[in-house]
């Protein structure tokens, strides 16, 4: 059965704590960015970009990459190392949860949480 669940703006502090969920949950320290093309508020079109980090199990997206700092347009805002900004988890319903738990385990701050869907990203 596949489970979501979603984190509001989310910051490590630094690189090595978001590492650390990594590690424990067997994802490679290698995230991909990928990048879609979609529409704005106003129909205009937008180059949409998120990080990704996965297994067979689980899939974490974030919206800047914690490790290098790069955000997901990196002409908005400077790069900030540890800061993921928006997260959402996507996944086997065992991994899902144990993910979730290494997050808030790691994390410095969490402005928010939704242990049932990706409502952030």
């Amino acid at each position: 059965m596949v489970k979501e669940h979603g984190f509001d703006l989310t910051s490590f502090g630094t690189a090595e704590n978001f590492k650390k969920v990594l590690k424990e949950n067997k994802l490679s320290i290698k995230g991909k960015r990928k990048c879609t093309i979609g529409k704005d508020y106003v129909g205009k079109p937008t180059k949409r970009c998120q990080f990704e980090w996965k297994n067979k199990d689980v899939k974490l997206i974030t919206s800047n990459n914690p490790i290098t700092g790069q955000y997901n347009d990196p002409k908005r805002r400077s790069p900030e190392k540890g800061y993921a900004s928006y997260i959402g988890i996507i996944g086997d319903d065992k991994q899902v949860p144990k993910l979730a738990e290494s997050i808030k385990k790691h994390a410095t701050s969490i402005k928010g949480e939704n242990p049932k869907e990706r409502e952030f990203i």
